[in-house]
């Protein structure tokens, strides 16, 4: 098959997360048919060259963040509004088991509520699951994998804890969030904060009103750097590790929304979901060394989220449909879509 520069596949609807698998030949896609007690999770296993529906899998609760640890053979799945975890089979697709974080709690008209899952990051040496929760305070969960149970809860001392990645060779789960230090470092054997990292943007009496919020981050580990999106400014923010300091702001038109470093390519990709209605999405490619862009693919309406290929030469993305009839680009019954986007022949 010869290659083709961007292939996309429209045939679901409630897009979130994507994952690709180690092998290359699967990419697994989240996916909600609404937000009611009654509706349902699926997980959608893709030919990851073709973008082919290969298995769709029901799950008991609703799907949105994706973690797969290729040695387990097992695809965790973030069931945001419960505030629990999923456990599939990733190759026969069997449910394995759901793992409670969160506890019940009462809302204000005493219905029971759970505080929200966000990021499923796993740990394969360690057999680990990290799990963020975006609250206030925010939360980080660690879950032992082999015996699908909780090992330990850290109350953050921020709030919105969100984006989330793993520094297997230091042993260190980076946590993006709001409120004066926007980044924690945890280690997770302790269960504990052992670092913060902060913009110095948002004052202390001001800790509820943040100016930033990093929803997703991403590792550079040989070159010690972490890249967090999803601030209030439409930027991304670049931390020198071994000094804690912002050594780069990198401007955008729009707010990034979720953020992958690619160490093949010496590439940062970002998605963006455009500000303001109708909004034009687009995903951008910036060299990860000077900062400058190397180029924009646009991509409407709404760019979600971003997986590469185990090689670094493929980009996943969910492009989610217009939301409103307000939207220019809104269509009856649109659907939203899965792009392939081969790097070495993107685009321009």
């Amino acid at each position: 098959m010869a290659a083709v520069p961007l292939l996309r596949q429209d045939a679901f609807t409630g897009l979130y997360e994507i994952a690709a698998d180690r092998d290359g030949g699967s990419v697994f896609v989240a996916s909600i048919n609404g937000f009611d007690a009654n509706n349902a999770g699926f997980i959608h296993r893709l030919d990851a060259r073709t973008l082919q529906p290969l298995q769709t899998v029901q799950v008991p609760r609703l799907a949105f963040a994706l973690g797969l640890n290729d040695t387990t053979h097992t695809l965790y799945v973030g069931n945001t509004m419960d505030g629990s975890l999923t456990a599939v089979d990733s190759g026969s697709g069997i449910v394995k088991g759901v793992i409670q974080l969160a506890q019940p709690e009462k809302n204000d008209k005493g219905e029971p509520v759970f505080a929200h899952t966000r990021k499923v990051i796993v740990d394969e040496p360690h057999n680990r699951v990290f799990v963020t929760s975006p609250g206030q305070p925010g939360r980080v969960w660690i879950v032992d994998g082999a015996r699908n149970t909780l090992t330990h809860t850290l109350i953050s001392d921020g709030i919105w804890s969100a984006g989330a990645a793993y520094d297997a060779a230091a042993n260190r789960l980076y946590v993006g969030q709001g409120g004066v230090n926007e980044v924690l470092v945890i280690d997770p054997d302790a269960g504990a904060v052992v670092r913060r990292l902060s913009t110095g943007e948002t004052p202390a009496a001001q800790q509820d009103k943040s100016a930033n919020f990093f929803i997703n981050i991403a590792l550079d580990t040989q070159g010690q750097r972490l890249f967090a999106a999803g601030g209030q400014k439409d930027q991304v923010y670049v931390w020198d590790l071994p000094s804690g300091q912002v050594i780069q702001r990198i401007a955008f038109k729009s707010a990034a929304l979720d953020i992958a470093y690619n160490p093949v390519r010496g590439e940062v990709v970002t998605s963006h979901r455009g500000n303001g209605e109708p909004g034009s999405g687009f995903v951008s490619i910036l060299d990860a060394t000077t900062y400058s862009l190397k180029r924009t693919i646009e991509l409407p309406v709404h760019p979600n989220s971003l997986a590469l290929s185990p090689d670094g030469q493929t980009l996943y993305v969910t492009v989610k449909a217009a939301r409103s009839d307000k939207q220019a680009a809104w269509r009856k019954d649109a659907k939203d879509i899965v792009v392939r986007i081969d790097l070495n022949v993107v685009p321009r």
